[in-house]
């Protein structure tokens, strides 16, 4: 039998004072943090380099000026950026999915990955503070001396005025494509004219040849160029497996957090639930999959080019933080969500939710940090965490939690006359 549309009062979501305060508290925390670290800069080993005599080996005057001598601050809100990004562009990839797969389980969780869009502005603004401390932040080829002849010859891809316009362009047609499935998605809600849903199911599939290519050149720039001496061919997919993964874990906790307030009523249901959950224990082995191939194929390979990375990351300190990232990304997952009562259960869910998150914080921390001090070879680089990481971190998530509960309160919190909503409705397993 097919279940009834919920009542209106289930699906106006009515933003709380409480979860108001609550994000507000983390913006304002973050931001006194942020400032924090612009009057007391971090004075560890290597926080502030000879910009000056290293900027005189780049001919290019843009690089010039793109050195502060505040590192961690830069690296913190980059830290950020890596962070986040995925919570803005997996909500766009999410829907473009669905509408190209024709699924029908997902039209209910849909417009929760649809007002991800409205996030993109403070990736933008966490974007223009990378752009300003690129010369902190990707030292390695921004202030290459010039007598590093593999940096020379990666200069046509590797300077910040190409750096700079290829992310620039890449956001703003990121964003476009968001705005025009969300635009799509609403004016339905009004005609449930079905020419809609054919026309996204096209905008779906140019948008996926595009994400593919986008996201590639995105990854190269902002955490492969962190290391611009070293080489992976499978970096994109290696990031892309990381970012979905994340983005399915904010769904999921967006889910819970508006089912224990009383919103969808059957509309969205374990069933629905049961298959976010299985795509976050698939992407966990996705993930997996990722990080095995790549260390496998440079640890048989031994090229010197290539193993350094794994190198700097399985000695001292650092080791240990890899042996965590595994944990969170895989090993917890994927045994934590391996029976089927567990992908069907709110409050399990809801913490693997946590835990993935923090793993993806984890992982571009890994990724980022080790490439702050020297060149990663004979040198002491570990860095762990502290507050001044907490403070972009709690930023970006209150902006989040703000941004994403001020859409949600001025549409249906499903799309209404989606002319897949009546099997949605039915969905069991």
């Amino acid at each position: 039998k097919m279940n009834q549309i919920p009542e209106s009062s289930q699906l106006q979501f009515h933003f709380s004072p409480q979860l108001k305060r609550f994000s507000i508290a983390l913006i304002v925390i973050g931001l006194l943090l942020v400032l924090a670290q612009v009057v007391f800069p971090w004075e560890g080993e290597g926080a502030a380099g000879s910009g000056e005599s290293l900027a005189k080996a780049v001919p290019d005057s843009l690089d010039t000026i793109a050195h502060h001598g505040n590192k961690r601050l830069f690296f913190s809100i980059h830290l950020a950026l890596l962070f986040s990004l995925p919570l803005a562009i997996g909500g766009i990839y999410f829907t473009a999915l669905h509408h190209l797969s024709g699924a029908f389980w997902s039209v209910s969780v849909r417009r929760l990955a649809e007002h991800s869009l409205w996030y993109f502005p403070i990736i933008a603004i966490l974007m223009g503070v990378v752009f300003l401390g690129s010369g902190d932040i990707f030292h390695h080829w921004v202030h290459a001396p010039a007598d590093d002849l593999l940096i020379e010859l990666k200069k046509p891809w590797l300077n910040l005025k190409g750096f700079i316009i290829r992310n620039l362009v890449i956001l703003i047609a990121w964003f476009l494509f968001g705005w025009i499935f969300i635009r799509k998605s609403l004016k339905q809600d009004k005609d449930a004219s079905v020419s809609h849903t054919r026309t996204l199911v096209k905008y779906s599939a140019g948008f996926m040849v595009f994400l593919a290519l986008s996201y590639s050149v995105s990854s190269w720039d902002l955490s492969l160029s962190l290391e611009p001496h070293w080489f992976s061919t499978i970096w994109a997919a290696y990031s892309f497996s990381g970012a979905v993964l994340t983005i399915f874990a904010a769904l999921v906790l967006w889910v819970c957090y508006l089912k224990s307030k009383g919103y969808y009523g059957e509309a969205l249901n374990e069933n629905h639930l049961h298959d976010l959950g299985k795509y976050i224990w698939g992407h966990s082995i996705f993930w997996a999959y990722m990080a095995v191939s790549q260390y496998l194929l440079i640890w048989y390979a031994a090229i010197p080019e290539e193993t350094v990375f794994f190198k700097t990351r399985t000695e001292g300190n650092w080791i240990y933080v890899s042996f965590i990232l595994v944990m969170l990304r895989f090993v917890l997952p994927f045994f934590l969500l391996m029976k089927r009562d567990a992908k069907r259960s709110f409050k399990l869910m809801a913490w693997v939710s946590v835990l993935i998150l923090v793993g993806q914080f984890w992982d571009v921390y890994w990724i980022a940090y080790p490439t702050m001090i020297g060149d990663g070879a004979g040198v002491d680089n570990f860095i762990f965490l502290s507050w001044q990481e907490l403070g972009p971190l709690c930023f970006v998530i209150g902006t989040y939690i703000f941004i994403l509960a001020k859409r949600l309160s001025k549409h249906n919190l499903i799309p209404i006359k989606d002319p897949r909503l009546g099997a949605c409705l039915a969905h069991h397993q």
